[in-house]
């Protein structure tokens, strides 16, 4: 995990045991909310308890594409890229001028999962219904919404994920229904239609 994110959410809304652990390898600062905290909030300052609804959809999401790909997965959901369980480094870079600029022409290793897209607001403040580890400035007509799609580690495959855009994603050149399993090396994805101005290599080394 990494830096503001989310965990035990689900057993502070149902009150059944918790279904994973978390561990730290190394120090860190917590924010704990109860069960009194979160009611009290609710009734007080709901914003704040945006981040863990956004979690929780978001969470429901990759489960409901999990159970849909499960028999299309068939076999390398129990192999890692490289044979051995892992999935190595996982890079992503610019292809288009536009993707080049958003990332300042440079590489991106990404070491979280999920790691999430889409649109940055056009007035450049916060928005409150967007939860993203990489912001898209996009202009009319637009190629890309809100949360677009993200790059997930499901059962030790990569995979690039819609998250429910409008014009969709597109991975080595077909349009993905929910999700698809990246080859291992260079992979293309397009944010929006084909000629949108979004391009980027996603590579697994």
């Amino acid at each position: 995990m990494d830096e503001k994110q989310i965990f035990g959410e689900m057993g502070l809304v149902e009150d059944k045991p918790r279904s994973a652990t978390v561990t730290a390898v190394e120090g860190v600062r917590l924010a704990v909310l109860g069960r009194d905290n979160f009611n009290e909030l609710f009734e007080k300052n709901p914003k704040v308890l945006l981040p863990i609804i956004k979690s929780l959809f978001e969470r429901l999401r990759t489960v409901n594409r999990m159970l849909a790909s499960k028999d299309t997965l068939g076999d390398k959901e129990t192999k890692g890229h490289d044979g051995s369980g892992g999935v190595g480094v996982v890079v992503l870079s610019g292809i288009s001028e536009a993707g080049k600029d958003v990332l300042n022409d440079s590489e991106m290793e990404i070491n979280k999962f999920p790691f999430k897209v889409g649109r940055e607001q056009s007035s450049g403040g916060l928005d409150c219904l967007s939860d993203n580890d990489l912001y898209l400035r996009d202009s009319q007509p637009l190629n890309v919404s809100r949360n677009h799609f993200s790059v997930d580690n499901v059962r030790r495959d990569i995979v690039v994920v819609d998250r429910g855009s409008l014009l969709g994603t597109i991975a080595n050149g077909k349009r993905i229904n929910a999700q698809a399993v990246l080859n291992m090396g260079e992979n293309e994805i397009i944010v929006g239609q084909k000629i949108s101005p979004f391009v980027f290599k996603l590579e697994i080394r």
